[in-house]
């Protein structure tokens, strides 16, 4: 009990002087590190963490065209079957359809994606630097 209370840091009581110069000094050297070359976030890495936000949208988009292809293909084929009355044909028939409608969707909106971004709208490289900058 003598012990925990010669500290001075247990049950609630404040720290002491040298420990409170340790933490300042513990911070001031965190600041130093942080502000060096080797802790500092750069630009390049800002960028590419943007990129990496826009490259969720592009998967997004791209796997509902093709899931909506697909279930827009069922959907049309389940009711015909329904409306018939016959085997899940027209079902396997207008999936295959719709698959088909999906990955030529994926495939158009690819080639846009990749015009936009030879036109000169997205012409930087994941570091923010055109083709012809010498950094």
């Amino acid at each position: 009990m003598a012990d925990e209370e010669s500290h001075g840091t247990r049950h609630g009581s404040s720290p002491s002087k040298a420990d409170e110069e340790a933490l300042a000094d513990l911070g001031q050297r965190i600041q130093a590190a942080r502000k060096s070359a080797k802790w500092a976030r750069s630009e390049p890495e800002k960028v590419a963490a943007s990129s990496r936000s826009s490259d969720m949208g592009v998967a997004l988009r791209l796997s509902s065209e093709m899931v909506s292809g697909v279930l827009v293909g069922a959907a049309i084929g389940w009711g015909i079957d329904k409306v018939f009355g016959i085997s899940p044909i027209c079902l396997i028939i207008f999936m295959g359809l719709g698959t088909v409608a999906g990955v030529r969707n994926v495939l158009r909106a690819t080639r846009e994606m990749d015009k936009a971004r030879q036109s000169g709208e997205a012409k930087q490289d994941q570091a923010g630097r055109k083709p012809d900058d010498k950094r």
